[in-house]
């Protein structure tokens, strides 16, 4: 846990979007919550942003091999868009799981 705070704190002192790790997360995932209930050119956009962001995190992160992860989750993401209804909100959960795991590895 430690390291995740040293991680905040620098992605922090980059000054990413003046968020630090920890925030960026929880934006993801309300930025996940809000495309499940998005369609069309609307919902491409934030799934082209969420999928940015996701990868820009693991670029960060440079000690760590997480290209697989990173891959999957961009993936599912783009499934997301064309998801709808409880599909959408199920996808959506496990892809906020996949970031935890993702991030837990840091």
């Amino acid at each position: 846990m430690a390291k995740l705070a040293e991680t905040a704190e620098k992605g922090a002192e980059t000054g990413k979007k003046g968020l630090g790790l920890q925030e960026r997360i929880g934006k993801l995932g309300d930025d996940l919550d809000s495309l499940a209930k998005k369609t069309g050119s609307e919902a491409s956009k934030l799934a082209k942003g969420i999928n940015e962001e996701i990868k820009s995190l693991s670029g960060e992160i440079k000690s760590i091999d997480v290209k697989d992860e990173v891959k999957g989750i961009t993936g599912r993401v783009e499934k997301l868009v064309d998801s709808t209804g409880d599909a959408a909100k199920k996808l959506s959960s496990e892809i906020k799981e996949d970031i935890k795991k993702l991030m837990e590895k840091i």
